[in-house]
Parts: C-alpha cells; structure tokens; sequence
C-alpha cells in the first residue's frame, strides 16, 4: 500500500483503491473551483455568506461526491455476477436495512421511555425511518450498478 496518511480510509484491494484516490483528486479539485467561485462572489457582496455554512457546506459537498462516485462506479459487489447472487444479496440488503430500522426504532423509543430525548418520539422515528431508506436505496444503487457492470465483463 502507498504510503499515505489516508490509507486507513482506502480499502485493500488495489482497484478501489486507486478509484477512490481519483475520487478524492477530483473532489479537491471541485472543492478548489468552489473556493475560488465564493472568493470572486464574496467581493461583489452578491449573497451574504457565514463562513461555518460555508465551510460545512463544502465539507458535505465533498463527502457527498466521493461517496456518491463510489455507489454510482459499480465496484462494491465486486463478486456478484449471477441472477441468483444478484436476489440473494438483495434479500441481505433488504434484512440489513430492515434490521437497521428495528434497531434505530427501539432504540429511540427506549430512550424517550427513560425520558433521554429532547426531541418528540416522531421526529426520532422518522430520522431512522430517512436513515434506514437512504442505506437501502444506496447499497441497492450500488448492488444494481455492479450486477450489470460484472454482467458485462463476463459478456
């Protein structure tokens, strides 16, 4: 492995690793567009900034891109290649999101019990509820974009 103070973000496999450096190469760059883009609009006064927003905003941004490069690059499921694997590892996504959103619900729900949350239960449920989704719907993206990417390598 390269000797890099990231490594410990990079996975073993020499493939996904050298996507995932392209990934971050090209996130800073955009990022870099972004600074100059707000510098040039910060003189004209054109939209009042707060630099926290700002600087949050570009930090989302950025993990936003890498992660959404990743799910859309197809190269998660590497090993799924059939019909067959394809529906049994979406029947595991499927338990997996669902056990998520058990969990997240009772642990919520005890928590309101012992009266720990600042926030209403339905707020709370429906955190995890938006948070279970977005983990089935991004491991289903990428599941779906490696099945037919694994579909043409074999063809």
């Amino acid at each position: 492995m390269e000797k890099t103070w990231i490594r410990f973000l990079l996975p073993d496999d020499e493939y996904k690793r050298r996507t995932i450096l392209v990934y971050f190469a090209e996130a800073a760059i955009l990022q870099l567009i972004a600074v100059l883009t707000l510098i040039v609009i910060s003189q004209f006064d054109f939209i009042p900034m707060d630099g926290v927003v700002v600087l949050i905003g570009m930090l989302f941004g950025t993990i936003a891109y890498v992660w959404i490069r990743y799910i859309l690059s197809g190269m998660e499921f590497a090993e799924i290649m059939t019909a067959k694997a394809y529906r049994r590892e979406r029947k595991l996504i499927i338990i997996k999101s669902t056990s998520f959103l058990v969990i997240m619900c009772a642990s919520i729900a005890s928590f309101d019990v012992f009266g720990m949350m600042s926030v209403p239960l339905i707020e709370g449920l429906i955190v995890s509820f938006i948070a279970a989704l977005l983990l089935f719907l991004t491991n289903y993206v990428s599941l779906k974009r490696s099945y037919w990417k694994n579909r043409e390598l074999i063809d």
